[in-house]
């Protein structure tokens, strides 16, 4: 509880009067628990968008696309590496060389694990306007219908408009993804933007999530 509640590994050592290397193993084994509980999900209309966070620095970004139901379960995340955007493209490649884009595979790896355990296949699924998705939704999930719609910043912009300024009280049709996107930035310290915690291993940040989504998905149900 103490992980998925903003709490640094450093501050739930200092609650529990243990070692942090003991919180870090702990979380590690926590994460376990989540390959062995499949997901046989029965959702019908699912969300998919991608969150961004930072591999120590700014300069080596990472790609978390999640899945998350009409019902607020957080039915997969993955987490890869891209390369740095705009200003800071060049300082990255020229400290740290040519990153691996994983995008792609990361998300191919989202949608094989969702093929493989929903029980039901899903009516609809919602994401933004990125160009990747309308191949990799024919190809692993052909039947479902594909909605796309226009992303945040794009409505942000949109809004600094006076005559687009009704668009304020649309609805947003990735609410649910965006609400548990917002959630996970305040419950996961490493997430939080502006923080001097931030992932070492992108793999313990995976672990990490995967944590949260048994948590969130507990709470959810029950």
């Amino acid at each position: 509880m103490l992980l998925v509640s903003g709490n640094t590994q450093q501050r739930c050592a200092e609650l529990l009067h243990c070692s942090p290397t003991t919180v870090s193993r702990k979380l590690k084994w926590l994460a376990l628990y989540k390959k062995s509980m499949p997901l046989f999900s029965t959702e019908k209309h699912i969300q998919i968008d991608e969150m961004e966070s930072i591999e120590h620095t700014k300069l080596k970004p990472l790609t978390i696309p999640i899945c998350v139901s009409d019902t607020y379960q957080i039915l997969g995340v993955r987490v890869g590496r891209i390369p740095a955007k705009g200003h800071l493209a060049e300082l990255s490649k020229k400290k740290y060389g040519v990153r691996e884009n994983e995008r792609e595979k990361v998300l191919r790896e989202l949608l094989q694990n969702l093929r493989d355990e929903v029980r039901i296949r899903p009516l609809t699924i919602t994401t933004d306007s990125h160009p990747l998705y309308p191949k990799l939704m024919k190809e692993y999930f052909p039947e479902a219908k594909h909605i796309t719609v226009v992303s945040r910043e794009l409505k942000e912009k949109q809004r600094e408009l006076i005559h687009h300024k009704v668009t304020k009280k649309v609805f947003d049709p990735l609410f649910a993804l965006n609400q548990r996107c917002a959630k996970i930035r305040s419950d996961v310290r490493r997430m939080t933007r502006r923080s001097w915690c931030t992932t070492k291993i992108i793999e313990n940040l995976h672990q990490h999530l995967l944590l949260y989504q048994i948590y969130n998905n507990d709470y959810v149900i029950n």
